[in-house]
C-alpha cells in the first residue's frame, strides 16, 4: 500500500509543526539521549520517534480513516520519509 503524495505532504507539515513548536533540535537530542518516557523499553528508537511524532501531530485517526487497511508497517514506511533521523547516543 502506498500512501498518497498529498497525505505525505500533510504528514510532513504536521510533524514539522510539532517539532518547531517544541524545538526541533531539542526533541531530536532528547530522543538521541533516551530522555523520554519509557525509553528503557524501546527496541527500535527510530520507529518510536516516528510514531511519537505521528500521534503528537494528530495524524492517527486521519490516516486510519483514509487507509483502513494500512498496517503499522505501511505507516512507518511513510513516516521514515518525513521524520528526521535519530540515533541512540551512549
Amino acid at each position: 500500500m502506498k500512501i498518497q503524495k498529498n497525505e505525505l505532504t500533510e504528514m510532513r507539515e504536521k510533524i514539522n509543526a510539532v517539532l518547531d513548536k517544541h524545538g526541533r533540535q531539542k526533541v531530536i537530542d532528547s530522543y538521541n539521549r533516551g530522555a523520554f518516557p519509557r525509553s528503557d523499553k524501546v527496541t527500535d528508537l527510530q520507529k518510536r520517534f516516528c510514531f511519537d511524532l505521528f500521534y503528537a501531530a494528530g495524524l492517527g485517526k486521519k490516516i486510519q480513516a483514509a487507509y483502513p487497511d494500512a498496517t503499522s508497517d505501511h505507516i512507518y514506511t511513510a513516516l521514515r520519509r518525513v521524520c528526521p533521523k535519530v540515533e541512540a547516543k551512549t
